[in-house]
């Protein structure tokens, strides 16, 4: 009986395996992407994330900057992309969004005490925190990382991520953004140009958003796999600027503003990262996307 037990686990394991690893059952690839005001209404930037999405063949997308998006948009994007399932935090401002090609189910929305919100949705067996914090005040995002992690630690969650535009630095980049002076003083100079905000803590770099994530256990799988640390930055892109992809003022301004934060259980899985800053990239958005792949 207790064999015949375990040969019906043995059969019945490949099909849990495969709601979580997808077709292959070997691996699964997951990108976080700003779109940068929902492309603004240029058809040629849409058809051009779309080609690009069709190619990487991703499982799971998150996305920020979904300005102008109502659900329904959400999901017919995603039905071009090949992505029949799509989840929206909200329909107004910078929503955050979820396309996956399994069934997604909303655990929470969140926009109370978040700057664009918080989004929790379970996915091909993963639990996926999509959000895109404070781009002006580093308290702010502080005050939203710790949110996400209290969540995180109160519901127990275990094969998880975090995913978006976090706008904050992680301690992993520090020796590189040290180098970058232009942005240091663009950054500076947008603070003394404001009465309420501040991006920057005392006139210095602040690593104190990921590190509050780091410190709950989270991985930065692309600040330990990219290197050099210059390939990891993901904003801004040449298009910015209106400049050319190989432009050489663009080095002293890149920061990495774009994060999948992994839990340890899938850090354990993390085959490889990448930050897709090349010229395919160039022209969709002001940001470049940021993946990591996961081996079984």
């Amino acid at each position: 009986m207790k064999k015949f037990l375990g040969l019906i686990l043995l059969m019945l394991l490949p099909c849990s395996a495969l709601s979580m690893w997808g077709q292959t059952g070997q691996q699964m690839k997951l990108i976080s992407y700003n779109i940068w005001n929902g492309f603004e209404g240029d058809s040629l930037r849409r058809a051009r994330f779309i080609e690009w999405t069709q190619k990487q063949a991703a499982d799971i997308f998150v996305l920020t900057e979904l300005v102008g998006f109502k659900e329904k948009d959400l999901k017919t994007l995603g039905q071009v992309c090949g992505y029949p399932y799509a989840a929206i935090v909200k329909e107004e401002g910078y929503p955050v969004g979820v396309l996956s090609k399994q069934p997604i189910e909303v655990i929470k929305k969140q926009v109370e005490g978040f700057w664009h919100g918080m989004m929790h949705v379970k996915t091909a067996g993963v639990d996926v925190i999509a959000t895109h914090l404070s781009p002006f005040e580093w308290k702010y995002r502080l005050n939203e990382a710790q949110q996400i992690v209290d969540y995180i630690q109160a519901n127990h969650l275990k094969d998880y991520y975090v995913a978006g535009d976090l706008n904050a630095h992680s301690p992993l980049d520090a020796d590189e953004i040290a180098k970058h002076d232009t942005l240091l003083a663009n950054m500076q100079r947008w603070d003394l140009s404001q009465k309420k905000y501040r991006n920057l803590r005392e006139g210095r770099y602040d690593f104190s958003v990921i590190s509050t994530f780091l410190a709950a256990g989270m991985e930065d799988a692309i600040g330990r796999m990219v290197h050099p640390a210059s390939a990891r930055m993901s904003f801004p892109a040449a298009f910015l600027y209106d400049w050319q992809w190989d432009d050489k003022r663009l080095p002293q301004r890149r920061e990495r503003l774009d994060y999948i934060l992994l839990s340890p259980s899938l850090m354990e899985k993390c085959k490889s990262a990448a930050v897709h800053n090349g010229k395919e990239n160039e022209g969709i958005s002001d940001h470049y996307p940021v993946s990591v792949i996961l081996e079984k």
